[in-house]
């Protein structure tokens, strides 16, 4: 969350002058809701975070190595003013003189790197984007070589308890990172170099690797064709002021912040809010949920809180506030239980469906294929199906529920229970 409240501010500092020396915005356009307290003490947490976070380059206006000069600043500094003489509550911003160059008169790749940051779903797939744009255009084009337990902490943004096992901090957190920051991007390549004192690894350094223009195209064309099926404008993102409330009631309910911030930037806050809202009427209804935070999950995953009824029903549980079971918690619990067993009937059907069909003749298999080619009207996803088939886990998934639907139980399933 601090990492989204840095690129948010430095994407409305970016629309200031550039020879200003200090940004500033009403608090309500960053965190929205000012009136609570518990929303101005989160922001002025992660402000702390920021402030305290130093940053560390190298620069140099030649290409000799060893004329690179060394930089070390806090990420910002911030103040926030209470509401004066009809002016809202404001907070104001500022960088070190060296940072403000490199951020307030960026490079071609600073607007690049706040969009596609926006994209990440990992952590340190984010942190590893930063420093490949930073080194893209450093002599040698090599990052840092630092040991195992720094980039540990680095790449987890958490300090370390104690030191780690290289095999699985490389399978959970650097290769997933490294996928991700290599798919999203088509301005360079991101390669792990290992440093080894006999076989044990020691130390990591990373080469950043220039897409030549053709690669580069072909790749940013597909990166694109992927935003445009759904990943939301990541200016549209940054302009908009972060929901801290919603953040703090996901991370009472378990979650921890990161996995928070990932369902809430994933998500529309209003579904998000709902789904919380109705586990929360399910816990006052003392039904038994060993796990709040991945319930949680669930309902978002399955749609239970989509249902306007159902909706209706969860704020008059909020509005009476009462800690015993209400007949409208009672309800809500009915109706989510109700979506559970017609969402397990579909599942268990389709299970059967995919069954019959792996025992069905050749001959019949190909007929069903061919029918559900019919249905298809994307051309692409036509052009997928008939070179791939079920191969396509996508178009296999939707196949076997296409076929499910054809079968007179399935209505069964849509059946509202008394």
């Amino acid at each position: 969350m601090s990492r989204r409240i840095y690129n948010l501010l430095l994407y409305h500092a970016q629309q200031h002058a550039k020879d200003c020396d200090e940004y500033t915005l009403p608090l309500a356009q960053v965190v929205g809701n000012v009136s609570s307290s518990e929303n101005t003490e989160a922001i002025k947490k992660r402000l702390r975070e920021m402030a305290s976070t130093t940053i560390e380059w190298n620069s140099s206006t030649t290409d000799d190595l060893a004329d690179q000069e060394w930089n070390i600043a806090s990420l910002l500094a911030a103040k926030i003013t209470p509401a004066r003489k009809g002016r809202p509550m404001m907070l104001t911003w500022s960088y070190a003189p060296s940072v403000r160059r490199e951020l307030i008169e960026p490079k071609q790749y600073t607007r690049l790197l706040l969009q596609l940051t926006s994209r990440m779903t990992l952590y340190s797939a984010a942190v590893l984007l930063e420093i490949g744009f930073q080194y893209l255009s450093s002599p040698g084009q090599l990052t840092m070589r630092q040991p195992v337990d720094w980039w540990a902490a680095v790449l987890r943004g958490q300090p370390l308890s104690r030191p780690v096992d290289y095999r699985f901090f490389k399978r959970d957190t650097l290769t997933p990172g490294l996928r991700e920051v290599n798919e999203v991007q088509s301005e360079f390549e991101l390669d792990l170099i290992e440093h080894r004192n006999g076989r044990k690894v020691v130390e990591l350094q990373f080469k950043v690797i220039r897409r030549c223009a053709d690669a580069a195209a072909e790749h940013a064309s597909s990166v694109d064709n992927l935003a445009d099926n759904g990943t939301p404008d990541a200016t549209d993102m940054l302009s908009k002021p972060l929901n801290l409330e919603l953040l703090e009631s996901l991370m009472s309910l378990g979650l921890n912040e990161h996995d928070a911030d990932l369902l809430v930037s994933r998500h529309d806050n209003d579904r998000v809010t709902r789904a919380v809202a109705y586990v929360k009427s399910k816990l006052a209804a003392k039904s038994p949920i060993d796990s709040p935070a991945a319930y949680l999950q669930h309902v978002i995953k399955h749609g239970y809180a989509d249902s306007p009824a159902v909706s209706a029903q969860t704020e008059q549980v909020e509005a009476d506030g009462q800690p015993d079971v209400s007949e409208a918690a009672r309800q809500v619990v009915s109706q989510v239980e109700s979506e559970e067993r017609r969402r397990r009937h579909e599942r268990q059907l389709i299970d059967e469906v995919r069954a019959g069909f792996e025992a069905c003749p050749e001959q019949e298999q190909s007929l069903r294929i061919h029918a559900f080619g019919q249905t298809l009207r994307a051309p692409r996803e036509r052009q997928t199906w008939n070179s791939l088939g079920l191969a396509s886990r996508p178009l296999s998934a939707r196949f076997f529920w296409w076929m499910a639907t054809q079968d007179p139980r399935w209505e069964e399933s849509q059946t509202p229970e008394a």
